[in-house]
C-alpha cells in the first residue's frame, strides 16, 4: 500500500487490537492493515510481548486480563511467550526490587531483561551456546573415530641377551671357560599363514593375507549339502589361474583345507572357484574371495 493511503495505529490501538477490544470496523481496518504494512505488523508482534509482560507483572487491569486469558491466549505461540515472560519476571522479580530501592536505578534500567532488545540479546546468547557445544560435540566424534581406526601398536621382538661374566679374580687355577649360547628364535617367515573363508562375502569385504610364509593353509567353509570331494582353482580377479589342485576330501566338520605356495601370490585381488564331485559328474559349487597385501 503506498505510503499516503495507510493509515495510522496508536499503541493503544494496537493493544485493544490484540485483546479483541474493538469494535468490528475497526477491527477490519486493523486486519486489512496487516497484509500491507510490515512496519504495523512488527509494532503488533512488539505488543504481543509488551502484552505478555503485563500479564506476568500484574500490571493489567481486571477487565484486561479477563480479554487476555479469553481473547489473546489463543495461539500456541503466545502462550509460550507468556511462560517465558512469567519465568523471567520470577526469576529477575528479586533484582528489580533491589534495584529499585537503590540509588542506581538508572543503571539497572538500562539493563531491565523486559526490554525487547535485551530478550533478543539473551535468545542470541542461548543460540550461541548450542553452536559451541555441538561443535565440541562433533571434534569429540571425530578424535573418537581417529583413534579407533588407528593401527594397535606392536610390541617389539624379544633380542636374546649376552650371559653375564663374573668379574671377580680367583687366586685358584683359572677354570676352563664355558660358552653358553642362546637359544636362536624361531623363524617366524617359515610358519604358515592360516585363513578362513566363507563363500558370499563380497571382494570389498574379503580378508586380506600377508605372503610372509612360505605357504598359506586356506579353509573353506562348504555349503550345504556338502560333497565328499571337490576341485580348487585359485584365479585372479581377471581369471589367470595361478594355483589348482583336484579330488580334495573334506573334513569331517564340513571344511575344505589346502596349503596355497606364496610364491605363485603377488599383491593384488584372488577369487578361488570350487567346483564338487558327484560320482562321475561335476558342479560348480562357490566362490570364496581374498586380497594379498
Amino acid at each position: 500500500m503506498a505510503e499516503g493511503k495507510s493509515q495510522p495505529f496508536s499503541d493503544e490501538s494496537i493493544r485493544h487490537f490484540l485483546l479483541g477490544d474493538l469494535n468490528s470496523i475497526q477491527q477490519g481496518q486493523m486486519e486489512q492493515a496487516l497484509f500491507h504494512d510490515e512496519a504495523l505488523e512488527e509494532r503488533v508482534r512488539l505488543g504481543e510481548l509488551e502484552l505478555s509482560d503485563d500479564y506476568a507483572a500484574n500490571r493489567l487491569s481486571d477487565s484486561e486480563r479477563d480479554l487476555f486469558s479469553r481473547r489473546f491466549l489463543l495461539t500456541t505461540d503466545r502462550k509460550r511467550e507468556l511462560e517465558v515472560s512469567t519465568a523471567l519476571h520470577r526469576n529477575f522479580a528479586r533484582a528489580g526490587f533491589i534495584a529499585r530501592e537503590s540509588w542506581w536505578l538508572p543503571v539497572v534500567n538500562v539493563f531491565d531483561i523486559r526490554r525487547h532488545a535485551w530478550k533478543y540479546a539473551f535468545a542470541a546468547f542461548t543460540l550461541v551456546l548450542l553452536l559451541l557445544a555441538t561443535a565440541l560435540f562433533v571434534k569429540k566424534e571425530k578424535s573418537r573415530l581417529v583413534d579407533s581406526f588407528r593401527p594397535p601398536r606392536v610390541a617389539p621382538k624379544p633380542s636374546a641377551s649376552a650371559t653375564p661374566q663374573p668379574a671377580h679374580h680367583s687366586s685358584n687355577a683359572p677354570a676352563p671357560a664355558h660358552n653358553e649360547t642362546s637359544p636362536a628364535l624361531p623363524l617366524h617367515e617359515g610358519l604358515a599363514t592360516s585363513i578362513v573363508l566363507v563363500s558370499g562375502t563380497a571382494l570389498d569385504s574379503a580378508p586380506t593375507i600377508s605372503t610372509s610364509g612360505e605357504v598359506i593353509t586356506v579353509q573353506l567353509k562348504l555349503n550345504h549339502p556338502p560333497a565328499e570331494s571337490y576341485d580348487v582353482n585359485v584365479m585372479t580377479t581377471s581369471g589367470e589361474t595361478v594355483f589348482s589342485n583336484n579330488s580334495l576330501k573334506r573334513s569331517e566338520d564340513e571344511m575344505l583345507v589346502f596349503e596355497l605356495p606364496t610364491s605363485v601370490l603377488k599383491p593384488g585381488e584372488y577369487q578361488i572357484a570350487l567346483t564338487r564331485i558327484d560320482g562321475q559328474s561335476k558342479q560348480s559349487a562357490a566362490t570364496y574371495y581374498f586380497r594379498v597385501r
